[in-house]
């Protein structure tokens, strides 16, 4: 940017002079004092034009990226890379998730942040990595992603001899769709692409057996599900219709045809979140994995191990936290 140095004009007064006398009356008389009365004129004085002064712009400070391996260390071994990617599409609620094998040390964590390439077609907003315990990294926006968006995530980690393979990965993200549920009313309100298409009576878990609030995403359905509970407390051993996985330790969204006279009145699963067999139906047709369910007002939380999804009770700030490249 170049800085323009501005000058003010100038001007000069000069005096105007009454009829000239008789020439002896001039040689000997001493010079009139000009009455103040007397008109003045202001001549204009050209001020010569300036060319800007050019501040020249210094070429960008170049940071090469450090991507060797911390002395000392081996390559980090990757047991599983989540989700899989291809044509397949997602719920807003995605993330990407990396696993170790074993406990990757913290000068390993910034290298890999730093080497680690994420692209999406969509502004984002603020995003990065982070890590939740020492064995998994997992990268997400500080909101859900916005709907229909593409997103790239690239590695040269096994060309630079950072870990094992490349976790490289194509996601396609569809349409944004959440489901939210309270836990005082027993409903839950779909939202699709900011507007509200489905009312939802539920029947969430009972005392002793509560569903876990906060928000966690769908990572599996089944048409049919068998669920065992083998005891002592209450066991059962069920086949259920339109199960949609929501925690790896067993929260589903299913249709409980047996249990519509609760629905939207009072919640007596076993943690689950029961419907009628029309939505139930409706959402193994039309959810998607990564779609966020999130859950209000019980008094369990959800563990931010408890499945993809959980990762997102994380708060921004302890996210950051997390994160071993960030400044």
């Amino acid at each position: 940017m170049g800085i323009v140095a501005l000058g003010a004009g100038s001007a000069m007064a000069g005096v105007a002079i009454a009829a000239t006398p008789a020439v002896s009356d001039w040689i000997d008389a001493p010079l009139p004092v000009p009455s103040l009365a007397a008109q003045t004129v202001d001549v204009a004085v050209p001020v010569p034009t300036r060319t800007p002064t050019q501040t020249p712009t210094p070429p960008p400070v170049v940071v090469p990226i450090d991507d060797t391996l911390p002395e000392g260390m081996e390559p980090a071994y990757i047991t599983s890379v989540y989700p899989l990617g291809g044509q397949a599409r997602y719920g807003v609620g995605i993330v990407l998730r990396i696993t170790f094998g074993a406990a990757v040390p913290v000068e390993l964590r910034e290298v890999l942040e730093r080497t680690a390439t994420v692209e999406a077609d969509k502004p984002i907003g603020l995003a990065a990595w982070s890590w939740p315990d020492d064995y998994t990294m997992v990268y997400r926006p500080r909101e859900f992603w916005p709907g229909r968006t593409l997103v790239k995530f690239r590695t040269t980690w096994l060309e630079d001899g950072l870990a094992d393979f490349e976790p490289d990965r194509r996601i396609r993200i569809g349409r944004e769709q959440v489901l939210t549920i309270r836990q005082d009313t027993q409903m839950g309100k779909l939202v699709k692409d900011g507007e509200l298409i489905r009312e939802v009576p539920v029947s969430l878990g009972k005392p002793t057996w509560e569903t876990a609030s906060g928000i966690k995403t769908i990572m599996e359905r089944y048409e049919m599900k068998r669920m065992v509970n083998p005891g002592p407390r209450e066991p059962y051993d069920v086949q259920v219709p339109y199960a949609l996985r929501i925690t790896p330790s067993g929260e589903y969204l299913h249709a409980a045809p047996w249990n519509e006279h609760n629905l939207g009145i009072t919640p007596t699963s076993h943690g689950c979140t029961n419907m009628s067999y029309e939505d139930g139906q409706w959402f193994y047709e039309h959810a998607l994995e990564g779609d966020p369910v999130i859950t209000k007002g019980t008094s369990v939380d959800v563990d931010w191990w408890e499945g993809p999804g959980a990762v997102w009770n994380i708060g921004w700030r302890g996210w950051k936290k997390g994160a071993a490249a960030l400044p």
